[in-house]
């Protein structure tokens, strides 16, 4: 029998999976095979056999690789020739989440869920920072006990179960049980959608304890279920009175100063989403007299009105973002700053933090420099009447758009030729009737005005980091953006994909692995798979995030990267900007925040970050539910997009819409899943599923407020 793991409190941190030195990519290629060995040990020979691409790793390189795992105690070698993975350590640490069926499991920092059994999971909470002990052999893991490190009490929705006075949230999908919530709650609120803040969850007890934070209303409705988003992920609507108080209190006179230039003079505009209301960059475009070509890239100057120390500050980097619903923006700083005094509006002088570009006859960079300035943006462009100008080759300013554009697709060829991925993101847009219902959803389409704006933001972005990057060893504290190379084992995973959809790619070492994705890209476009592919290779990718470590970007292929472009919607660009500002005016030597402060922030921002995007998720797959809810018993084709041990993930490809085919309600055959195939499988028809499959499906059910599709297979 197994017995119950004790639950230990834990003060200090101990990751023995960090290793001082990084292994080379073949030894995370070897070490992937050698741990996808169930049982028993491989050789050279075989795991050579199981590189699952056409690649140039050769089998000394293998035997190298081998001897180094064993050295570093990541392999060992049970008899000559023989050899086995062998993990770094005997613990995983992370965060207890809730999965899609709502279980329990932990998370760890790369995001990767590990299934952990009941007994492991049993009294603890949605937000727990624990460390689990295991055991290995092959890939099987035995878990043994768990440490509770922190406790960092969730908030859950859920609908309320109210009678006498006494109420319960029901949440079915937290992984938790009924919670109990304290104190006398109103008859009246019985069915009402609420968020709850978990405080525990005793052993003697069979519920866990919470106490009530709002309610929002009857499940279903639109201003319900957004409003319950918005808080679900832990962001408000509202923003402090004295937060408001402060920003109502800033001067919006405009005056120059010894460390602006003045460019108010010079041609200057704007191109942003027809619907945008906080204007944070603008380009402008100067002939110079030696006959080079001078591009500025102007951002707005939020750290001239948000100092540090002040309310705004303190709650700006708390939200660290901005949020983008469905149907609302959620800003960072209040609108008195983000739509006015930092937002870059036509005929009105503003102040602006600026990167220089001067660009020769030849249309390379020859100088930079960055100052702040006073801008006055002449024209507030769309990126859809920006590239009319652009396609009928006349406009006010087309002139000045088409040489933008030339000098914009040259350096983006440059930055491809460099390495950089070439994917783009879908955006979905919908549109809504009187009462906010979707009647459509259309893919927002992509113009060559939006690879120009992208363009000048990211050579702004690499050139301020490579100010900073340069100027002393060792480095003087800064926020960069990083973003690893993919992890070896979802690599060959992908590889294999890519093999049987017909698509062979190479990963053998980073400059062939950058123009294997690219050709991927190119090779799939307008093809049905183009989609599925993109997405697949997406996953693939290890998560860019925030640090203060001098480092690199591998999905830009650039040495050195920081966001300084979005200083109205992102924390990590006001920092940037600050700290920057600190530089040019006092020197590299005198720091205005420590690296640890810095590490903390950005910690923090990548966080936040990625709350906030789950949230945009979520109010577009409501919305996406709502539409479909309307096509519950209508048939359609879809694709499969996830495969896992309960059901098939289809999307049909009519609405964007992802929905579960459950194996036990497919009707005409029982079907199985196979791991290490990632197929489902029919025991009698032995027909197949695997990921890129088209099928029919019917809708079954659609749950707007639970934002869920449930799908029939059709045979």
């Amino acid at each position: 029998m197994s017995r119950s793991p004790s639950i230990k409190t834990w003060t200090t941190t101990n990751n023995p999976l960090n290793t001082n030195k990084k292994p080379s990519f073949v030894e995370q290629v070897v070490h992937a095979i050698l741990s996808d060995q169930k049982k028993g040990s491989l050789n050279v020979n075989r795991i050579y056999s199981r590189l699952p691409i056409d690649t140039s790793i050769t089998k000394e390189q293998i035997h190298v690789a081998l001897l180094s795992l064993v050295q570093k105690k990541r392999a060992r070698q049970p008899s000559k020739g023989q050899f086995q993975a062998i993990q770094s350590g005997q613990t995983i640490s992370g965060v207890i989440t809730a999965s899609k069926r709502g279980e329990l499991v932990l998370e760890k920092e790369d995001r990767e869920w590990i299934y952990l059994p009941n007994r492991i999971t049993d009294k603890l909470l949605p937000g727990d920072l624990v460390e689990v002990e295991f055991t290995q052999k092959g890939k099987r893991q035995s878990f043994e006990d768990v440490r509770l490190i922190s406790r960092n009490p969730p908030q859950i929705m859920g609908t309320l179960d109210v009678f006498d006075n006494r109420a319960y949230l029901l949440s079915p999908g937290s992984g938790l049980p009924d919670i109990e919530i304290s104190g006398e709650i109103d008859n009246e609120l019985d069915g009402h959608k609420a968020l709850v803040k978990v405080l525990d969850f005793p052993r003697n007890s069979r519920f866990p304890i919470g106490n009530l934070v709002e309610v929002f209303g009857i499940p279903g409705a639109h201003d319900t279920e957004i409003h319950a988003i918005v808080a679900e992920f832990g962001f408000s609507t509202k923003f402090p009175d004295l937060v408001l108080k402060e920003s109502e209190s800033i001067s919006h006179e405009i005056k120059m100063a010894e460390y602006r230039e003045d460019y108010r003079s010079v041609c200057t505009f704007t191109i942003d989403p027809e619907d945008a209301k906080d204007f944070d960059d603008a380009l402008s475009l100067k002939h110079l007299d030696s006959g080079n070509i001078e591009i500025g890239v102007h951002i707005a100057d939020v750290e001239h009105y948000v100092k540090p120390g002040t309310e705004l500050d303190k709650e700006a980097a708390n939200r660290a973002t901005s949020v983008y619903l469905v149907d609302r923006t959620i800003p960072m700083l209040p609108e008195i700053l983000s739509n006015n005094l930092c937002s870059l509006r036509p005929d009105e002088d503003r102040y602006a933090f600026s990167v220089i570009i001067e660009f020769n006859k030849n249309f390379d960079i020859e100088k930079t420099r960055i100052t702040k300035t006073v801008i006055h943006s002449d024209f507030r462009f769309s990126y859809e009447s920006a590239q009319k100008q652009l396609d009928e080759k006349t406009g006010t300013y087309y002139t000045e758009l088409a040489l933008l554009n030339t000098i914009a697709k040259k350096h983006e060829d440059i930055r491809f030729k460099e390495g950089a991925l070439k994917f783009e993101s879908k955006e979905l847009r919908f549109i809504l009737d009187d009462e906010l219902l979707p009647t459509q959803v259309i893919e927002k389409k992509r113009f060559d005005t939006h690879k120009l704006i992208e363009t000048y933001m990211l050579l702004a972005n690499k050139i301020v980091a490579k100010t900073v990057y340069d100027k002393k060893t060792p480095p003087v504290p800064f926020i960069y953006r990083t973003h690893d190379e993919p992890p070896a084992d979802k690599l060959i995973e992908f590889a294999k994909f890519c093999r049987q959809m017909g698509y062979p790619i190479q990963i053998e070492n980073e400059k062939v692995m950058r123009a294997s994705f690219n050709t991927l890209l190119d090779r799939t476009e307008g093809k049905p798979e183009q989609e599925l592919l993109q997405q697949m290779s997406i996953r693939t990718m290890a998560k860019a995030v925030y640090t203060g470590q001098k480092t690199s970007h591998f999905g830009l292929a650039f040495p050195f990267y920081t966001h300084f472009t979005s200083p109205i919607r992102r924390y990590p660009d006001l920092l940037a900007h600050r700290l920057l500002f600190n530089y040019l005016q006092n020197g590299f030597s005198k720091a205005l925040l420590n690296s640890d402060l810095i590490e903390a922030l950005a910690k923090h921002s990548s966080n936040r970050e990625q709350m906030a995007s789950d949230a945009e998720r979520a109010s577009v797959k409501y919305k996406l539910t709502e539409l479909m809810e309307r096509h519950v018993g209508e048939s359609f084709e879809a694709r499969v997009t996830g495969i896992t041990e309960w059901g098939i993930y289809a999307t049909i490809s009519n609405f964007h819409a992802e929905g579960l085919i459950r194996l036990r309600d497919i009707s005409f055959d029982r079907f199985t899943f196979v791991e290490d195939k990632r197929i489902v499988v029919g025991k009698r028809t032995k027909r197949t599923y695997q990921l890129g499959d088209y099928l029919y499906v019917k809708v079954k059910r659609a749950l707007p407020e639970e934002r869920t599709i449930d799908l029939i297979l059709i045979e």
